[in-house]
């Protein structure tokens, strides 16, 4: 997978590219629902993070890891969800949900919240990415 395209082998992507890291590129998912909802997808095509080299799945996790302490601190948000599912999109990704306090269900899998995906508002999600790059650019977590 290179910067701005689907991956190769697969065609798998899920979102707006907003960052590269090490092994792997952020995606950001417009979502009302979880304002910051991201995607991180490994550079490296493997269906199962076990088939990834011992370097790409320690560089993904590290970048995982820059990334949603980078989400969570733009949308203040009180918790950090990590899903690696791949059973729909068989290329290893992982969607990263911050979490409020102060929706529906905060307790609940994001995926049982009770209102369908909605797109947020785009100078809502500009700020959002402006504030993730941001904080990848200059944070201490960098």
């Amino acid at each position: 997978m290179t910067s701005g395209r689907a991956c190769a082998t697969c065609g798998f992507r899920l979102g707006e590219p907003i960052a590269q890291f090490e092994a792997s590129e952020l995606c950001f998912v417009s979502d009302r629902r979880f304002p910051g909802r991201c995607v991180l997808t490994l550079r490296e095509h493997a269906t199962e993070l076990f088939e990834a080299s011992a370097s790409a799945r320690q560089a993904f996790m590290e970048d995982m890891s820059r990334a949603a302490w980078a989400i969570k601190t733009a949308v203040d948000s009180f918790k950090m969800n990590y899903e690696i599912l791949g059973n729909a999109d068989p290329h290893v990704h992982c969607h990263l949900v911050p979490r409020q306090s102060d929706e529906p269900n905060p307790g609940a899998p994001a995926w049982l919240h009770p209102e369908p995906q909605a797109e947020l508002d785009e100078a809502s999600a500009r700020q959002i990415k402006d504030r993730i790059r941001e904080l990848l650019n200059t944070g201490d977590k960098g």
